[in-house]
């Protein structure tokens, strides 16, 4: 539908400006820098749709709370399915630890790495007190280098919707690699974002 725009946008162009007199070169090269803009355009609308579209389920939200609440679980994994929903993937009991953690942020499927969020309850020692420990909520995105470029798209435009669903973190953290998501730079993070301490 839209190349067939493109193309009577560019008949009528070529009526009203001449360009029938300029080299075929020319004219083919300014009928695809239509159907370029037009498609450009296109998924424009289709991201906004996307944006608006992608939610938090339920079950998800239950996870969270209880993370929040300090019950049942220290983390919880999350993954955008069919585009939509962000979904439960798996969680870890209060007594999983960070490595574990990991493991399940990193997990890699049959058909590649995938981008997933973290929502985590984690214990972290002061800088200016190494005897005094914290328990923050944090929430991180991670997304590698090596993810389709669509499936980086959809989790990026999803991280607001997350973002709503996790009120009151101390610290978001954007990992795309292991050392973004080690436990010293999320510790730096808090460090610097968490007063007193």
């Amino acid at each position: 539908m839209h190349l067939c725009c493109g193309f009577e946008l560019y008949q009528t162009k070529k009526r009203r400006c001449g360009l029938s007199t300029l080299p075929n070169m020319t004219r083919l090269t300014l009928v695809c820098l239509s159907i370029c803009l037009l498609v450009s355009v296109y998924d424009v609308q289709s991201a906004a749709v996307l944006e608006s579209g992608v939610r938090v389920t339920d079950a998800a939200k239950v996870v969270i709370d209880k993370i929040k609440a300090g019950k049942d679980f220290r983390y919880g994994v999350f993954l955008v399915k069919n585009e939509t929903l962000i979904d439960v993937e798996s969680t870890g009991s209060r007594t999983a630890s960070y490595d574990e953690y990991l493991k399940h942020l990193k997990a890699v499927k049959p058909t590649g790495k995938e981008c997933r969020y973290g929502v985590l309850d984690v214990e972290f020692q002061c800088k200016s007190s190494p005897d005094k420990k914290r328990d923050k909520l944090i929430l991180m995105s991670w997304c590698p280098d090596e993810v389709k470029v669509r499936s980086k798209f959809i989790h990026a435009a999803s991280v607001e919707g997350m973002k709503k669903a996790v009120p009151g973190i101390s610290a978001f953290v954007q990992a795309s690699d292991d050392e973004q998501a080690s436990m010293p730079s999320v510790q730096d993070k808090l460090t610097r974002t968490v007063t007193a301490c």
